[in-house]
């Protein structure tokens, strides 16, 4: 088997510093200067005398791969900093657990959003830019909007860009960024597969469009997933039916982290690589992140300019603790709980988006709320914010009706005792979304159905 391909371009970037040499354009550039709450353990946090009055906050899940961090979300956060100089660009990451270990492992303290959003308010930020590097609109990205919301009223002027993969347009420009990057490896003989994360989430469907889109103007590319559809099973089915010899493996994903050097490139049984050397494959592996391609990184930037000109202005609130919303109990993922069937309680923030009914469905470590409302004034369900609702092309969550012409859904749950955003379209009219949020009690679960495992 040839031996794996390892883009990181560490290396390189120093060159392009030191000697100023010819580089290739995709390959992030590398400042000097850190983002601002990506400083060390023994950095002195910012006063409000420090900071600036406009942030753009860059929100990314994290990882704990320190040389593809600053390739893939640096690079990102860096286009976003010589975009727009008249902003300071601060980081937030989303997972606690790449939080944690990087302060205990590295010193480097990292916030998450609750810290972060904290720390603007009390520095007296006055316009907030939100961008999230997320790929879709799935649970963490709806994770993110519920943390941020209860802070909207605290900033003269806010706004949240949307996720990478949001309208038409952008599954056209990132099929044309990820193909433009690989096109050396393009032959008659060679399958390129994109390895996402998967979700259970609505959105796990823009895998299968972004696949779809590959197949209909490229040749022989592909789109599988760890966690969700188009499985392993699928693309390996997909090389074999292209006659091909060779696959090319990348994630599709920001950061090449623990699933790109593991499940993807790892010498374990059960990774990508070795599951296509054994089906008869010649395979090389790119560990390079989304976020090292200038071309995703442009498209970041685009969105967060669509988020500064569709801002919210009004007049901040001063003087009055924020109220974030508080989880109803310790928060229960799927794989706590045994597989089954449950009839379980919600509660909402608005009377007139009301849930009447629920039961929970518990299957391969994923659960799935049956969701009847009052009555019919609402379509179409997404997951996040009316905002990016409007905007979207994909993950929408459709509604049936019961005998009492009531809307029912099947709406896809991260976590029980723990707020969800969801946007809800207007029956009336369709095309206008209504920020909601509902939890997803588990107080009427058994106790031995329920493990204390996370």
């Amino acid at each position: 088997m040839k031996r794996s391909v390892t883009r990181i371009f560490a290396g390189a970037a120093l060159l392009c510093l030191t000697a100023l040499s010819a580089c290739s354009s995709n390959t992030p550039p590398q400042v000097a200067t850190p983002v601002a709450s990506a400083t060390s353990a023994a950095a002195p946090a910012s006063t409000p005398a420090q900071a600036a009055s406009k942030v753009l906050l860059v929100v990314s899940f994290g990882t704990s791969y320190n040389d593809n961090r600053d390739l893939s979300i640096g690079g990102v956060e860096n286009a976003l900093q010589a975009a727009y100089p008249d902003y300071e660009v601060r980081r937030a990451f989303t997972s606690q657990i790449i939080i944690d270990k990087l302060a205990e492992r590295d010193g480097i303290r990292i916030d998450n959003v609750e810290q972060a959003m904290a720390r603007l308010v009390a520095d007296g930020v006055q316009e907030l830019v939100i961008q999230p590097t997320q790929i879709m609109a799935g649970y963490e990205y709806m994770d993110l909007v519920t943390a941020i919301t209860p802070y909207k009223d605290r900033f003269a002027s806010f706004a949240m860009g949307s996720p990478l993969l949001t309208t038409e347009d952008d599954y056209d420009a990132v099929a044309k960024a990820i193909t433009t990057r690989t096109a050396e490896f393009a032959a008659a003989d060679t399958a390129i597969i994109f390895m996402g994360h998967g979700t259970s989430a609505p959105s796990n469907a823009d895998y299968g469009k972004l696949d779809g889109i590959l197949k209909k103007n490229y040749k022989n590319y592909f789109v599988g997933t760890v966690e969700g559809t188009p499985t392993l099973d699928d693309v390996v089915k997909e090389a074999k039916t292209a006659k091909v010899s060779k696959v090319v493996l990348q994630p599709l994903m920001v950061v090449a982290g623990d699933h790109a050097n593991n499940d993807m490139a790892g010498d374990e049984a059960d990774s990508w690589k070795t599951t296509f050397t054994k089906a008869g494959f010649e395979v090389q592996t790119l560990i390079e992140g989304l976020g090292q391609n200038a071309d995703i990184q442009q498209l970041y930037v685009a969105h967060a300019k669509a988020a500064m000109d569709s801002a919210t202005t009004t007049t901040p609130v001063t003087g009055v603790p924020v109220e974030t919303a508080q989880a109803a109990g310790e928060e229960i993922a799927a794989h706590q709980i045994k597989p089954g069937s449950y009839p379980i309680s919600a509660t909402t923030e608005s009377s007139m988006f009301k849930i009447v009914d629920v039961k929970l469905e518990v299957e391969e470590e994923k659960m799935f709320a049956t969701v009847t409302l009052s009555g019919d004034g609402y379509g179409r369900l997404v997951l996040g914010t009316a905002d990016n609702a409007a905007k979207a092309t994909s993950g929408f969550i459709e509604f049936t009706t019961d005998s009492q012409g009531r809307h029912v859904y099947v709406v896809p749950v991260s976590r029980l005792n723990k707020p969800m955003s969801i946007a809800a379209e207007s029956g009336k009219t369709p095309g206008k979304w209504y920020d909601q949020t509902a939890t997803f009690l588990s107080e009427k679960i058994p106790a031995d159905a329920i493990s204390d495992a996370e």
